[in-house]
C-alpha cells in the first residue's frame, strides 16, 4: 500500500469515526454502529472507535455485543479509563455486578473518573454496599459541581437505605434546587416527607416537580394520594417497578417478620377451604413477587405460574425453585393474552396498586376454567366510592364495590373474611380476603 492510499484510508476512517460518534450523540444509534463498523474496517482495532462502538451497541440495548468490542479494546489499551467505565457498565446491563465493580474501580485507579465514581457507587448500593457506596459518591459531593444533581439524589437514596431518613432529606433538597429538572429528586423527596407525615412540604414538592417537567403519571399520582382527589385506575408500572426492584432481597423479611404480614397464608387457606381441599389442576399466581405463596401452593397443584411486574422480584421467586413458569408482565396484559386456563387463581396484597378491578375481573374470568376459584385480599374501606387511594399511596375496597364487580362478571361469592394483613407503624391494617367462584 502506498503511503497516500494509507493516509486516504486514515482520513476516510476518521471521517466515518466522525459521524459515528455525531450520529450516537443525535440518538441515531443503529446508524452510529454502522458508521463505526466501517471506521474499523479502514483502521481495525484503533481503541477509540471499539470504545464508542461498545457505548453504541449498549444504547442499542445489546450489553453483550457491547463487551466484545470493549474487551477488544482493553486488550489494545488495557490503561484506557473510558473503556473501563463503559465495561462496567456492560457488565451492570447484564446483572454482573461484581465485575462492574471491578471495572469501575479499575477506572478510577488510571484516572479521577467522575462517571466512573457515580456508577461504581450505584453498583456498591445493588451489592447492598451502602456505606461504602456513600464514601465512594462523597467526593462528587465536595466537588459541588452544578453537573452533581444526580450525585447528590444518589446520597440521598443511599442514606435512605442505610435507614438514615432524616439525613436524607438535605441531599435530596440539593439535588432538585441544583437541578429542578430532576423530577425524580422531587418525587423522592415528596415520598419521604409525606412518609413523616409533613404532607403539606410534599405537595409543594410534587407542584414544583410536575413543573419542572417530571414524570407527570407518577407524581399526578401520588398527589392524588396526598389530595384524596379522584384516583387514577391503578399505580403506574413505573412506580410499582421503581418501589419494588430494589426491595426484592430484603422483602420476605421484612414483610413476613417486620410487618407481620400473613396475606399470603390467609389467600392459600381461604381458597382450599373453598376448594375442599382437593388438589389443584393449574394455579395462577398474580402479582407473585419472590414467591411467598409459591411454598404453600407447590405442594396442592399439578402446575403454578407466577406473574410480576418487577424482574428483580421474579429472580428471587425463581430461586425458589417452586413455580413452573414465571412471566414478567403488567397482569391485565397477562391475563388478556395468555393462552393458558387455570383453575385457581390468587392474588396476595396485590390491589392495593390496582383501584379499578373490573379489567382484573375481566381478565381472570377470560383465564378461569367454568368454576374455578378466585381467591385475592385488599385493604377495607368504608368509602362510599367504593374505592379510593390512601395517603399511605395504597387503594382500599369496599365489600359493596367487589360484590358489584364480581356480579357484573358472572362470579359468585362464596366468602368475605374480614382479617388484618399486616401492621404498619405497629397499627393494624384491616383488610377482606375474598373468594370469588366463575358461574359455570
Amino acid at each position: 500500500m502506498s503511503a497516500s492510499s494509507g493516509d486516504t484510508d486514515f482520513e476516510s476512517a476518521r471521517a466515518l469515526f466522525l459521524d459515528g460518534v455525531q450520529m450516537y450523540e443525535a440518538g441515531r444509534f443503529a446508524d452510529a454502529e454502522q458508521r463505526l463498523q466501517a471506521s474499523l474496517a479502514l483502521l481495525p482495532g484503533r481503541t477509540s472507535t471499539l470504545v464508542n462502538l461498545g457505548a453504541t451497541r449498549r444504547a442499542l440495548g445489546r450489553p453483550a455485543d457491547a463487551l466484545t468490542a470493549l474487551e477488544a479494546a482493553l486488550a489494545a489499551t488495557p490503561d484506557d479509563a473510558d473503556a473501563w467505565c463503559h465495561h462496567g457498565l456492560a457488565c451492570g446491563d447484564l446483572g454482573r455486578d461484581h465485575e462492574a465493580a471491578t471495572s469501575f474501580t479499575r477506572a478510577l485507579t488510571l484516572a479521577p473518573h467522575p462517571s466512573a465514581r457515580y456508577h461504581l457507587a450505584v453498583t456498591l448500593n445493588r451489592l447492598r454496599r451502602h456505606a461504602e457506596a456513600l464514601d465512594t459518591v462523597q467526593p462528587l459531593l465536595d466537588a459541588d459541581d452544578p453537573r452533581a444533581a444526580s450525585a447528590w439524589m444518589l446520597a440521598g437514596q443511599t442514606l435512605q437505605s442505610l435507614g438514615r431518613h432524616d439525613d436524607a432529606l438535605a441531599p435530596y433538597r440539593h439535588a432538585f434546587a441544583l437541578d429542578p429538572t430532576l423530577g425524580r429528586a422531587g418525587t423522592l423527596l415528596a415520598q419521604l416527607l409525606q412518609d413523616q407525615g409533613r404532607t403539606g412540604e410534599a405537595l409543594a414538592v410534587l407542584e414544583a416537580a410536575i413543573a419542572a417537567g417530571a414524570d407527570p403519571e407518577i407524581n399526578r399520582y401520588l398527589l392524588s394520594g396526598l389530595r384524596g382527589t379522584e384516583p387514577p385506575a391503578q399505580a403506574p408500572a413505573a412506580y410499582v417497578r421503581g418501589l419494588f426492584d430494589p426491595y426484592a432481597d430484603d422483602f420476605d423479611e421484612h414483610l413476613v417478620q417486620a410487618l407481620h404480614y400473613r396475606g399470603h397464608e390467609a389467600v392459600v387457606q381461604a381458597a382450599a377451604t373453598a376448594h375442599g381441599h382437593q388438589r389443584w389442576r393449574n394455579v395462577l399466581d398474580l402479582g407473585c413477587g419472590t414467591g411467598l405463596c409459591g411454598p404453600l401452593l407447590g405442594p396442592l397443584t399439578d402446575r403454578l405460574e407466577g406473574v410480576d411486574l418487577s424482574p428483580t422480584m421474579l429472580e428471587r421467586a425463581h430461586a425458589g425453585g417452586t413455580y413452573d413458569a414465571l412471566v414478567q408482565s403488567d397482569l391485565v396484559t397477562h391475563l388478556l393474552g395468555t393462552a393458558q386456563r387455570h383453575d385457581l387463581v390468587v392474588a396476595a396484597d396485590v390491589f392495593i396498586y390496582v383501584g379499578d378491578l373490573m379489567p382484573v375481573l375481566v381478565g381472570v374470568r377470560r383465564v378461569l376454567d367454568a368454576g374455578g376459584l378466585f381467591v385475592f385480599s385488599i385493604e377495607s374501606t368504608d368509602a362510599a366510592a367504593g374505592m379510593v387511594l390512601l395517603p399511605s399511596l395504597r387503594y382500599a375496597h369496599s365489600e359493596r364495590y367487589v360484590r358489584t364487580c364480581a356480579q357484573a362478571h358472572g362470579f359468585v361469592v362464596v366468602e368475605v373474611r374480614p382479617t388484618v394483613l399486616r401492621e404498619e407503624q405497629q397499627r393494624p391494617i384491616d383488610a377482606m380476603i375474598v373468594s370469588l367462584r366463575l358461574a359455570a
